[in-house]
């Protein structure tokens, strides 16, 4: 192991890495590209690259989805005893060495969990022609969730 006491006496080499970032785009886009460098709050740099691209908005979708989350529990009387006292000096080494093991509840008792998103959509074209208005490309549908919400409905 290097040790703080050995930086006297041993020689260290020291290189600069490069980082690099390239993408090929349009060469129209090419005029739309803002480039800039940020310090962060921690000292490191922040590179960013933005770009404008056509696109045109299609109407929002409200997704939620449920599921029934059914709770586990020790697999046996042994297993609770693990569980209880796994924090206690004289079982701590016992459940390192052979962990809790868990089984879904024989009585099914569990929870409803709702998870709700909007999604936001719309078709980009990354390949548009600002000069010729009539071609745009190939258009390329993307989606954002926004507002993720996660409920839990105890039965």
């Amino acid at each position: 192991m290097f040790e703080p006491t050995d930086l006297a006496s041993s020689e260290i080499a020291l290189t600069f890495k490069r980082y690099a970032l390239q993408q090929v785009v349009n060469r129209d886009l090419a005029f739309e590209v803002d480039a800039s460098v940020q310090q962060s709050l921690w000292g490191d740099l922040v590179y960013r690259l933005t770009a404008h691209v056509l696109a045109d908005q299609l109407p929002p979708e409200e997704f939620t989805a449920r599921q029934h989350v059914t709770y586990e529990v020790p697999a046996s009387t042994w297993q609770m005893w693990k569980k209880r006292h796994a924090r206690r000096w004289y079982a701590r080494r016992l459940v390192a060495r052979w962990p809790v093991r868990y089984e879904a509840d024989p009585e099914l008792r569990g929870t409803e969990v709702v998870c709700s998103f909007d999604l936001e959509r719309w078709r980009s074209y990354p390949q548009a022609q600002y000069l010729p208005r009539d071609r745009f490309g190939d258009a390329v549908r993307v989606h954002a969730i926004r507002d993720l919400r996660w409920t839990d409905e105890a039965p």
